[in-house]
């Protein structure tokens, strides 16, 4: 018939499809696998062989991650003072079979960062992953913060992060392996903590990290090491829970319509992503993942 189709044009796959399919673009090895070659995502969630630490993981936020990251095969090393609530996280992730050690620390002293590191890396065999979660915070009328308030807060959030990254990523250059970081930091880096502000030591604080991780992925993705932050938004976590807000504070916040309150596994399962295959573009980012409180999307 006159105008008809050969069937063998039809099926006459072109070049740039056969490569698609399963050879490397342009014959460059590493830059696409083909969609025949790529692995399974459950192989790239995995952690299986990887060691962690996560700072402040004895409870709220931390533990969560914890969690997430032990269910997906890494061997985690919880540093925290509270000491009696990471026993009872040890113990309860004994039961589950994961691999969770505890050590005690105060991340504003260095020699106790590398104890961390060295634990780690005794107990077992490597440090893979460094979740940079530790942290405190008041709420207080910004003529009321004491230069006491000013230095707790900026010592642990901003310089602990700062030296647990660095002994980190020398251990991870050290391996020759590369490794991740993540930094848990908050929409308070983008001055939306609150309505009513009364936070600014943390905001600095937070606003430090997100500048600096942005800063020190240039320096660590040559050495294999990718850096990022999440940005979650206020959660339903113990300490949230009892943060000391002063009453007219607290009055003053109910005035306004509420934000979400966010379940903290759901950020830890956001952590989780970056900190595996699946996370490999993330370099230098800010994972966003509030629920929409930096837009202040309401309930």
């Amino acid at each position: 018939m006159s105008g008809s189709i050969d069937s063998k044009e039809i099926y006459t796959f072109d070049e740039a499809y056969e490569r698609l399919l399963g050879m490397d673009l342009n014959g460059v090895p590493g830059i696409a696998a083909g969609i025949k070659n790529v692995p399974p995502m459950e192989d790239l969630i995995s952690l299986e062989g990887k060691t962690a630490i996560v700072t402040g993981g004895a409870r709220g936020l931390g533990i969560t991650i914890v969690n997430r990251l032990a269910e997906a095969g890494a061997k985690v090393v919880i540093v925290d003072l509270a000491v009696e609530f990471a026993e009872a996280a040890v113990a309860f992730f004994g039961t589950k079979g994961y691999q969770v050690k505890f050590f005690k620390a105060d991340i504003r002293d260095l020699d106790r960062i590398q104890g961390a590191i060295d634990f780690a890396v005794k107990e077992f065999g490597s440090l893979d992953i460094l979740v940079n979660n530790a942290g405190l915070w008041q709420i207080k009328h910004y003529c009321d913060f004491t230069e006491e308030d000013w230095d707790l807060c900026l010592d642990v959030c901003l310089k602990g992060t700062f030296f647990f990254t660095q002994k980190a990523a020398k251990q991870m250059v050290k391996q020759g392996t590369g490794g991740r970081v993540v930094n848990t930091i908050s929409v308070g880096a983008y001055s939306m903590e609150n309505y009513v502000g009364c936070m600014s030591p943390y905001v600095a604080a937070k606003g430090g990290i997100l500048a600096m991780s942005r800063s020190l992925a240039r320096e660590l993705k040559p050495l294999g090491i990718a850096i990022n932050c999440v940005c979650p938004p206020g959660m339903a976590t113990v300490g949230g829970a009892h943060s000391g807000v002063p009453k007219d504070i607290m009055e003053l916040m109910g005035t306004f319509p509420s934000v979400p309150v966010a379940d903290p596994d759901k950020v830890a399962r956001v952590v989780r992503m970056v900190v595996s295959d699946v996370g490999v573009l993330f370099q230098g980012s800010d994972i966003v993942a509030d629920d929409g409180t930096r837009w202040q999307l309401r309930k």
